[in-house]
């Protein structure tokens, strides 16, 4: 057997060590290789210090000595760390354009922007830590061999998340940039804390009062008054680098200040207004030529800051390709000028075509007309037709409960609660951060929702799932409770903004235990929008909600089985506009037994009574054809709706359906110029009889 021998002070070689708590260096940074870190324990000689001589938990305690003397090799190896450390202690000099001095090693330090944006923000730490670990991953993505790449220190100053590398990793993280990270494009850049001071930490806060940043902010308030005219609503941006008040400031001496310079311009000239549609509406044309552009990274925030731009103007730059502007690909919707000449993008063939499908109301680029304003106005607005809702409701039960819920819901939510809850109602609610926003909009935080939202596809956890599953009148009032007040729209005045469908449905639980094959109820449907005041601020919301109704003993003998809310940032209802409301309803079937039944004893007093919009009804007149403006097999849509054109001109004409046609075709499927030309011919007597279903 052999005897135990005592270690000697010294290297660590090996064994289990307690890790402490995580340490920060005098920078006040998360010092990520330290014990606790994210980077574990330090390996052989990459510390920069010597074995044994830390203090601190778990941070080089000493050993006993190994009876017996040092090996030579083991000793070799720490003096070479020794070395090692010193020569890079030695070596770590100030050097502006690649970061400010470490304590902790020679690192350099990076910036990284845009994942503010992404979809990972709405995380508990902001998006930190998914952020890194993509980092991470992305850097050794680019080599099979070597140490793995790591981030050794990272800090958050703003919008700006500050990384600390290796050197040798410099050109790793660098190749990041531009990366596409959790539904947004990230910036990596070198990192300078001295230039970014002013233009991003001191104009990132809008309240600062100091004096270095006043005098920045009026200066760039000086050169945008300079460079905008009003009469035109126009922002003349070109030739920046020479102008001579931003040579004066000095800040294209870095290219740190630089990358800084663009955002905060903007957002001096977002700090001018107090209202977020005036700012929009004073500008509608940019000019950004002659700025040596290879991209638009440095100068993305535009589409930010003039989101409806009109006219952008990015001649004489240096974009190559379509990946020079991809961070603007699907923004600026409503351009309808673009100037890229003089940059070697226009010559690529795909040229024309990538623009126009990114800019969908792009009528002149490189000052060729290449869409008409008619051309535009026809483009449909979806790839299928958008029809009426299906709204199956007998006895107007589910139009009744929809008008009184939204209005108490806003009102009186503890009275809604009591009315058509009871303890078996179950709520629940999610949260799609991810949804496209309407362009006028600006998101909206998710605070007060987060916490209860019950997404599956982001809520893995089944205890996590339960518990935001609400059971019970008390505990769904509870949660009400909880949510900011709201305001939606009146359905009577602005039925448009709403899209609601209700369908029968059979076989819900009998609450009375009578019907052991269920009894019949109602599921509606219900898209639209809301307004709330958080902290004083309104901000605009879209939601869908879906009911179960089956009968029960809540008002008019109805009650609420399920009550699903799904909330996303604000979109508009253009969409679910029905492009042909002269399609009629299928036949409505009964409703099931159950709430029908009860019927007549839903309270009108409360509810707001207009009725609703309902769609036309095609012509039916003597000697049509059967199915005539009707869809059908093998019937297209535009034959649907010429057949209900000229159904609608027979009718009023007094034509057959073939001269009906026949006007209608004739002037380009006008009705209002066919109708005038049948008015024309009718007082010059130049119709004959054979014309009219009887004589006229």
């Amino acid at each position: 057997m052999k005897t135990m021998k005592s270690r000697r002070p010294g290297g660590d070689r090996g064994g289990i060590r307690k890790r402490g708590a995580t340490r920060t260096d005098r920078d006040g940074d998360m010092d990520m290789d330290g014990p606790g870190g994210r980077g574990g324990k330090r390996r052989g000689g990459g510390s920069n210090r010597p074995s044994g001589s830390g203090s601190g938990s778990g941070a080089g305690v000493s050993r006993p000595s190994r009876a017996g003397g040092d090996r030579p090799q083991a000793r070799d190896k720490t003096l070479d760390a020794i070395q090692k450390a010193l020569l890079d202690t030695r070596e770590t000099q100030v050097n502006i354009r690649k970061g400010k001095p470490n304590s902790s090693g020679n690192l350099e330090s990076f910036g990284v922007r845009g994942w503010k944006a992404s979809n990972a923000a709405s995380n508990r730490d902001g998006g930190v830590e998914s952020l890194l670990a993509f980092l991470e991953r992305k850097m050794n993505s680019h080599t099979k061999s070597g140490p793995r790449a790591k981030i050794t220190k990272s800090r958050v100053e703003g919008d700006t998340l500050v990384v600390s590398v290796r050197p040798d990793l410099a050109d790793r993280i660098l190749r990041v940039n531009d990366a596409y990270f959790a539904g947004v494009h990230i910036v990596v850049e070198p990192y300078d804390g001295s230039s970014s001071a002013v233009l991003d930490r001191e104009l990132g806060t809008a309240t600062s009062t100091s004096q270095s940043t006043a005098d920045t902010k009026s200066k760039m308030t000086m050169i945008l008054s300079k460079r905008y005219y009003p009469d035109t609503k126009l922002l003349d941006l070109s030739k920046l680098s020479s102008d001579p008040d931003l040579v004066a400031m000095g800040i294209f001496n870095q290219t740190s200040t630089e990358s800084k310079f663009f955002p905060a311009l903007m957002k001096v000239w977002e700090m001018g207004f107090t209202d977020a549609t005036q700012r929009r509406e004073a500008v509608e044309s940019v000019s950004l030529a002659h700025n040596s552009l290879t991209n638009v990274t440095a100068v993305t925030t535009l589409s930010q800051t003039f989101p409806d731009l009109k006219n952008l103007d990015l001649s004489h730059n240096n974009l190559k390709d379509s990946r020079s502007i991809s961070a603007w690909r699907w923004k600026f919707r409503n351009l309808e000028f673009l100037d890229l000449t003089e940059n070697p993008f226009s010559a690529e063939s795909n040229f024309k075509e990538t623009l126009m499908k990114w800019y969908p109301k792009l009528q002149t680029l490189n000052n060729v007309i290449v869409r008409t304003p008619e051309e535009i106005a026809a483009q449909k607005k979806t790839p299928i037709p958008v029809q009426a809702p299906h709204f199956q409701d007998e006895g107007q039960i589910a139009e009744n409960f929809i008008r009184a819920f939204f209005v108490r819901f806003d009102s009186n939510r503890d009275e809604l609660a009591q009315s058509f809850y009871d303890s078996h109602s179950e709520f629940t609610m999610n949260v799609n951060t991810s949804a496209p926003k309407a362009q006028q909009t600006e998101a909206a935080g998710w605070d007060p929702y987060i916490k209860k939202s019950r997404n599956l596809l982001k809520i893995n956890h089944l205890p996590a799932r339960m518990s935001r599953s609400y059971l019970g009148a008390d505990k769904i009032l509870e949660v009400w409770k909880s949510l900011p007040e709201t305001r939606h729209p009146d359905m009577a005045a602005h039925p448009e903004e709403y899209l609601i469908e209700c369908h029968p449905v059979p076989g819900l639980p009998d609450p009375t235990g009578q019907s052991p094959t269920g009894v019949g109820g109602l599921m509606v449907m219900v898209h639209g929008k809301f307004e709330e005041s958080v902290g004083g601020k309104v901000e605009t919301r879209s939601f869908d909600r879906t009911f179960i109704l089956g009968p029960g003993s809540g008002v008019g003998g109805i009650r609420v089985i399920n009550d699903i809310l799904c909330l996303r940032a604000y979109g508009g209802h253009e969409a679910w506009s029905p492009e042909n409301q002269a399609i009629p309803y299928a036949t409505v079937p009964a409703v099931p037994s159950g709430v029908g039944a009860t019927a007549a004893a839903v309270p009108s007093a409360p509810l707001v009574t207009a009725p609703a919009p309902v769609p036309a009804a095609p012509l039916v007149q003597a000697g049509m054809p059967p199915g005539y403006g009707v869809p059908g097999p093998g019937k297209t849509e535009v034959q649907v709706q010429q057949e209900q054109l000229v159904a609608q001109m027979s009718a009023k004409s007094g034509m057959t359906l073939q001269f009906s046609e026949m006007a209608l075709s004739g002037n380009g499927w006008n009705f209002d110029a066919a109708w005038r030309n049948f008015e024309e011919l009718k007082a010059s007597g130049t119709l004959p009889a054979s014309a009219f279903l009887s004589a006229a």
